[in-house]
């Protein structure tokens, strides 16, 4: 299912659903975690001023340092963002009120429905959407954790302490973790029999992928890694791969090019034992010359 993208809040990202299963954040297959600060004050100011650089400079809280989304899989189509910050004095529908104030947009999103769960606040903002409303319920935990979800089971984990601030982990600008084999299981995808793109004798040999953006002096560095089920699948990945960069080299497509020529002469690939580790990097000068449509 598509998931609607909006400028309204940073919190609404992706958040289009029908789910009726609860995410759970330990029982999740993927999970991405967004250094707030450091994009705030090491990426943005690199990137040519755009309509949606301003919109996001503004939707995004000072308050705000992390950022970690996660969820199960497009077919349940859920999704819970666990936000770390300084929301002492901070109110969520305060900001927001004032966000869709600025677009002219005051009843795209209401707060209707709020409750005390542990002697925390669970507000409900309902969406309004052609295919129906949808529903974000929200509580800031602590004065430091503040949780977003479609569903109210999974806040009301984070206020019960099911889960900890400790348990959000970053390594870098930006982190994504997807547990590629429960995630196509959960999906109903039959990885052996189902149609392209999973029909890929590569992709099936891919149990687990994350990946890494930090910085790295005057550059900003990317690393992946690909774990396999056994070494000769790792082998094997490699030697595609591999094969790949050296078409790419060849067709020098990436000539007039300067961000992919950057990302291809720091390419590297590492073999260790079932997990593959490539690394490249970028320098923050390039950042200006990528184009997002």
């Amino acid at each position: 299912m598509k998931k609607r993208i909006t400028q309204l809040m940073f919190t609404m990202v992706m958040m289009y659903a029908m789910a009726a299963n609860a995410t759970a954040y330990d029982e999740a297959n993927w999970f991405i975690t967004i250094d707030v600060e450091q994009v705030r004050t090491k990426v943005l100011p690199l990137i040519p001023k755009s309509k949606e650089q301003v919109v996001l400079a503004q939707v995004v809280p000072l308050e705000v340092h992390n950022i970690t989304m996660y969820g199960h899989s497009e077919a349940e189509d859920d999704l819970s963002l666990a936000v770390t910050g300084q929301f002492a004095g901070f109110s969520f529908n305060d900001h927001l009120q004032d966000q869709l104030m600025l677009l002219e947009q005051s009843d795209a999103i209401l707060l209707d429905e709020t409750e005390s769960h542990r002697g925390r606040v669970i507000e409900r903002y309902r969406i309004k959407e052609k295919q129906g409303d949808v529903g974000i319920y929200v509580a800031k935990v602590t004065d430091s954790l503040m949780v977003l979800s479609l569903q109210k089971a999974e806040v009301r984990n984070w206020i019960d302490q099911k889960y900890h601030m400790q348990d959000l982990s970053n390594n870098g600008l930006v982190s994504l973790l997807v547990n590629v084999e429960s995630a196509m299981a959960k999906m109903g995808a039959d990885l052996q029999a189902h149609q392209s793109p999973f029909q890929s004798t590569v992709f099936n040999k891919i149990a687990q992928f994350s990946a890494s953006v930090y910085e790295a002096g005057d550059q900003l560095g990317l690393e992946a890694a690909v774990a396999t089920a056994d070494e000769a699948s790792a082998k094997q990945m490699e030697q595609v791969l591999n094969g790949l960069i050296a078409m790419q080299a060849l067709s020098e497509m990436n000539h007039d090019k300067p961000v992919l020529a950057a990302l291809m002469a720091e390419l590297m690939i590492s073999n260790h034992g079932n997990e593959l580790l490539i690394t490249t990097a970028l320098p923050f000068a390039l950042l200006a010359e990528i184009e997002v449509d």
